[in-house]
């Protein structure tokens, strides 16, 4: 895991400092103070090892410093997560000081001040956000450095040649841990991407799909099913969750009923979240030919196997329960989760926000595997995680390119962390189970390429996993999309194919 191995480095590289020295006359300090006789290296050869230096910011980055004598460097940047860019001051919040930190470091670093121009983003709001810059381009105004909004929102003004390519971008190195992996293997389109995201990014983290469990109602009814070592020792796959997961609800109140209001339930889910399953479970309905044109593949077995269990434990375990998160007037999952009534949930990281202090103790792990043959546990984020988008009329685009990298790379080092410890209280101090898991999580961190460009095509077979529905027949589902969804994606792939 690339996170845990550059920490581990890190870290090592931190202790160098503190290694006892061994004196002039032959003798080491011990911890007493006193001295202790060492081995007399005239007749018993010592090996030691080769001096490390800890690598300078300028090898990490892969530029030097620079001086840009405080050119104004303007973000455009969606004002509904005002909380990825602050460079107006300290607040005495861990988390926002730690962005301020960030800004601050990337101000110093090249020598740049930063101007955050805030516009409501939003999908209500996406309209007006996009029109400015699609203003910028078309009377090729430079005023827009960068530009930071929902990826589900703005991406689909790419088609139009709004952006500029990763490729094009001199100093940005998507092979670093402080970026997503494999984007450019998962959504790109022709080849090209136009849409990054990384550690820039404080929504990454919060909008990662997570599994939550309450380790009270588990540690009761499955004292024996250790999660961690289940996702340490590749066994946590779909079979495991639905054998261990299916008979957990309790009927408190005794009325043979089971609702979020009185009794436990075995799981509850919200649709949105409960889609992400689509991606953990690698269920891609896209492949690549030799020119990096995505097609269509339909329905496969993979997804329908998936799907086909699932729904099986939806409608034969009892204590099930999936919700839209909009509905007004009834019990949120987290809200029941926090009451100590779910023993079983999947939801967004930032849902930790909301249950910290719920009397019972909870763990995290990532979604199941599909099975144990799948390469890794995969991790989607959200289609609302801010994305950097670089337009095509940007003044400097190395400058920008490096603004971009130490973005990402110092909201690595500096915002995560504090995030992880704030967003968990003392848990991810405390707990290393939980910090162990969490590097699994966000080391699996990708997005599936039909919930990157979903809206921006017709009738996109994406929401078979929220459950709102169960269908009897997938294969007549999809049958009923796919004409009109692969005419899409032909259209959407011949127009960024057209694009210099």
């Amino acid at each position: 895991m690339k996170h845990r191995v550059l920490c581990s480095i890190l870290a090592a590289l931190l202790l160098l400092p503190t290694l006892a020295a061994c004196g002039r006359d032959g003798t080491a300090q011990n911890g007493s103070g006193t001295t202790a006789p060492v081995a007399d290296t005239a007749t018993t050869p010592v090996e030691t090892e080769p001096e490390t230096t800890a690598p300078s910011l300028e090898e990490i980055l892969g530029f030097a410093k620079a001086d840009n004598g405080g050119r104004p460097f303007t973000i455009l940047s969606n004002s509904t997560s005002s909380y990825e860019f602050n460079v107006d001051a300290l607040t005495g919040d861990v988390v926002s000081d730690a962005v301020f930190k960030k800004d601050q470091m990337v101000e110093e670093y090249l020598g740049i001040d930063l101007k955050i121009i805030l516009e409501n983003g939003s999908w209500a709001k996406r309209s007006g956000f996009n029109s400015k810059i699609t203003q910028a381009v078309n009377s090729n105004d430079a005023t827009y450095d960068l530009v930071s909004n929902m990826l589900v929102c703005t991406l689909p003004l790419a088609a139009s040649g709004a952006f500029i390519d990763g490729n094009e971008l001199p100093h940005v190195n998507f092979d670093q841990p402080w970026w997503l992996a494999d984007m450019y293997e998962r959504f790109s389109v022709s080849g090209k991407l136009y849409g990054f995201l990384g550690d820039a990014s404080l929504s990454l983290y919060k909008d990662m799909s997570v599994v939550f469990f309450n380790k009270a109602i588990w540690e009761a009814q499955k004292p024996d099913a250790n999660l961690y070592e289940l996702v340490r020792n590749n066994e946590w796959t779909l079979d495991k969750f639905i054998e261990l997961c299916s008979d957990m609800s309790r009927d408190l109140n005794g009325d043979g009923q089971y609702d979020s209001d009185n009794d436990q339930l075995t799981y509850f889910g919200e649709h949105v979240p409960n889609g992400t399953w689509h991606t953990a479970l690698n269920l891609q309905l896209i492949e690549y030919d030799e020119n990096g044109t995505p097609t269509y593949t339909g329905l496969t077995e993979r997804f329908d196997t998936a799907y086909r269990k699932l729904a099986n434990f939806r409608e034969t375990v009892p204590g099930i329960k999936d919700q839209d998160s909009a509905v007004v007037g009834q019990y949120t999952p987290r809200e029941t989760f926090a009451a100590g009534r779910v023993a079983t949930m999947t939801n967004f990281i930032y849902t930790t926000e909301y249950i910290r202090d719920m009397e019972d103790d909870y763990g995290i792990v990532p979604i199941p595997k599909y099975d144990q043959n799948q390469e890794k546990y995969i991790t989607q984020i959200g289609t609302s995680t801010s994305t950097l988008f670089v337009p095509k009329t940007v003044s400097d685009i190395a400058l920008t390119s490096k603004v971009m990298e130490c973005e990402a790379y110092f909201g690595y080092t500096e915002v995560s962390p504090k995030y992880y410890e704030v967003a968990l209280k003392t848990k991810y101090a405390s707990d290393a189970d939980m910090q162990e898991m969490l590097d699994i999580i966000r080391d699996g961190a990708t997005i599936d390429f039909l919930f990157v460009h979903g809206t921006a095509l017709m009738n996109t077979p994406y929401q078979f996993f929220r459950y709102a529905n169960i269908y009897p027949s997938l294969a007549s589902a999809f049958k009923a999309l796919d004409k009109s969804f692969e005419a899409s994606l032909d259209k959407m792939t011949a127009a960024y194919a057209a694009l210099n």
